[in-house]
């Protein structure tokens, strides 16, 4: 009977620990499916922040796109402001002066250009920026009333050739810009005997645009 009491008390203590191996393999398997809830639940969470950086991405790039067409516009928009607009370089410059009558009597004087007062319409004309302490006069723009007499003025301008007064036309700053750039490439491509144009912010070598 002892041995036999012996042997259950063992059986006992064997299925005891055969119920904690078991209920400690429940707590791990359920440990297991928690943590591969979690991970599903991750998974799903970083599809939908995915799909949420992809939306919030692409909407960046349409303002982006929106602001560089709206900025274009702006441009263009000044550009044309400026189409009929002439700038004159190095005309003296005195105190109460009428920069309107010291253009006229340079078109008339060193421009070829008769009865300029009369014939030729200014709408508006200033110096550019404040005076300077150096004396240098600034320059001046002008508006014309009539583009083809703009245009007229800016072909004759070679005529000031061996003169300091220069003439040139006026664009908004964001041009000025590329076309500072592109000139040193217009100088080499003319220095180099090539058919070079630069027109407003374009330049054509031989035919073909260039573009930095």
């Amino acid at each position: 009977m002892k041995v036999v009491m012996n042997k259950l008390n063992r059986l006992e203590l064997i299925e005891d620990h055969i119920k904690n191996v078991e209920d400690g393999f429940n707590d791990l398997k359920n440990s297991i499916d928690f943590a591969h809830a979690e991970v599903v639940d991750l998974k799903e969470d970083n599809k939908v922040q995915k799909i949420k950086g992809e939306e919030i991405r692409a909407r960046i790039e349409k303002l982006e796109q929106e602001n560089t067409a709206l900025n274009n516009s702006v441009i263009d928009l000044k550009a044309r402001s400026m189409r009929d607009n002439l700038i004159f370089y190095n005309i003296e410059e005195t105190e109460r002066e009428n920069t309107t009558e010291k253009v006229h009597g340079l078109l008339e004087e060193k421009m070829g250009f008769k009865d300029a007062a009369t014939k030729i319409k200014i709408d508006r004309s200033h110096r550019i920026g404040r005076a300077r302490r150096d004396g240098k006069p600034r320059p001046i723009v002008v508006k014309f009333n009539w583009h083809q007499d703009k245009e007229q003025i800016r072909f004759n301008a070679k005529k000031l050739a061996g003169s300091n007064i220069g003439v040139s036309e006026q664009y908004p700053e964001e041009i000025n810009a590329i076309r500072k750039k592109l000139y040193l490439v217009y100088k080499e491509a003319r220095r180099n005997k090539k058919k070079a144009t630069l027109v407003r912010d374009r330049l054509f070598i031989d035919g073909k645009e260039i573009k930095l």
